[in-house]
């Protein structure tokens, strides 16, 4: 059970004990009597009753633990799983050391990766564990901000977002916003794109295309907004192995490569830009990836006293880079939806309709699609894709031969 699901079991536990705390109740055990005698719909578990006794249980553990104390335990890890020896503390210590904010979840996809903790080793719930019971992080000791570079490609990509211009949109004027990444080492900037939204979905576009193309990060640095916390985001990079690393707030010296790459946009693409001539998002990304080709990626770095392109390519000769298929992408940059198929088999996704198949009807199903294909919807069991949905036509189904009834034709003379 995931902490989504575990959140809403929880809250759904407390409306019930609400008017208890809240005093809107004269007599807490006769409140508890009453509304025992219903049926309630419980989140992902469907209709349960419950004795009274269950529900002042409830109440006793809120006011002893508040909210997380009615969420479902976790479940116990039904594996083997080893004790955090000294070595592997000392090396959850030097990447807290390294990434001082890093999450526990982050940090467990490091040593994974490095192999420090093997995948059939301990669960990541056990390091979250052991940093927390040893206070690690605020055992961190701050130093002075230095200078670095990776020394390969890849290894780093920084993400970020800036704000644009205001451009035509159905005749009307909004603004624009620029989200990009850029790789630590050779400089290139693997991902970008303009948008009217600044938000996960728009990040999850760029990033996939550029995974496509540059092959996958080790590590993604990016701030602690929404747009870089969202929970789609945080399942795309551990399906795909990355370690998704924030920054502290407000510290954009600590992504200054990707702030730097801004700098140069306003300074030399945005001042030659006329927005009043920008009919569309599609032709300001055009300008920009023409401007990018020619001015920047293939332009001399002082910082890196060649071009980002000649960097990148020069370290692709030394190392091997991790790709991921066409498939692999758009499994893991997935939306999901929950849906209740009516009785005419259909479902609403984006206020269209699609048809399913009749032995969905009245169920709740589970939908997919990949970030960057709205249209391609595949009902999902078990975590596999079962039917992808059509979109309803209605010329089709009305043409659809039906039965009547069939009259004996001596009784319709």
């Amino acid at each position: 059970m995931d902490q989504k699901h575990r959140e809403k079991i929880a809250l759904f536990k407390y409306g019930i004990i609400a008017p208890v705390l809240n005093g809107n109740t004269k007599s807490q055990m006769k409140y508890f009597r009453e509304i025992a005698l219903k049926k309630y719909d419980v989140p992902y578990q469907g209709e349960k009753t419950f004795k009274a006794e269950t529900f002042k249980s409830w109440l006793k553990i809120y006011r002893k633990n508040g909210i997380e104390g009615l969420m479902p335990k976790t479940r116990k890890d039904k594996g083997t799983s080893r004790k955090i020896d000294e070595q592997l503390a000392d090396e959850i210590k030097m990447v807290l050391s390294i990434y001082p904010n890093i999450s526990a979840s982050a940090a467990y996809k490091i040593l994974v990766s490095e192999g420090k903790i093997k995948m059939d080793g301990i669960q990541e719930q056990t390091l979250r564990k052991y940093i927390k019971n040893n206070n690690l992080k605020e055992k961190v000791v701050k130093t002075p901000r230095k200078k670095y570079e990776k020394e390969h490609i890849n290894e780093l990509w920084i993400a970020d977002a800036m704000h644009g211009p205001y451009i035509n949109n159905d005749k009307k004027k909004k603004k624009v916003f620029l989200i990009a990444a850029i790789d630590d080492h050779s400089r290139i900037i693997t991902s970008y794109g303009w948008f009217f939204n600044e938000n996960s979905i728009s990040l999850e576009i760029i990033l996939k295309e550029g995974i496509g193309r540059f092959g996958l990060p080790h590590v993604l640095y990016c701030d602690n907004g929404s747009l870089f916390s969202s929970s789609h985001l945080q399942l795309a990079c551990a399906r795909l192995g990355i370690a998704l690393v924030h920054s502290k707030p407000y510290d954009s010296a600590s992504r200054g490569k990707i702030e730097r790459f801004f700098r140069t946009v306003r300074q030399k693409f945005l001042p030659f830009l006329d927005p009043q001539k920008i009919k569309d998002l599609a032709q300001i990304n055009d300008y920009f990836k023409d401007w990018l080709e020619k001015e920047y990626t293939n332009d001399h770095h002082h910082g890196i006293n060649t071009s980002p392109m000649n960097r990148f390519m020069e370290d692709l000769q030394k190392i091997s880079i991790k790709r991921a298929t066409e498939d692999e992408l758009d499994m893991a940059f997935q939306i999901t939806l929950t849906r209740k198929v009516k009785n005419d088999s259909t479902v609403s996704v984006n206020s269209v309709l699609y048809e399913c198949p009749t032995k969905y009807i009245g169920k709740k199903i589970q939908i997919r699609h990949p970030s960057d294909k709205p249209k391609e919807l595949f009902i999902y069991e078990d975590e596999k894709p079962r039917h992808k949905l059509k979109k309803v036509d209605v010329y089709e189904n009305a043409n659809t031969p039906t039965f009547g009834i069939k009259f004996n034709q001596e009784e319709s003379k």
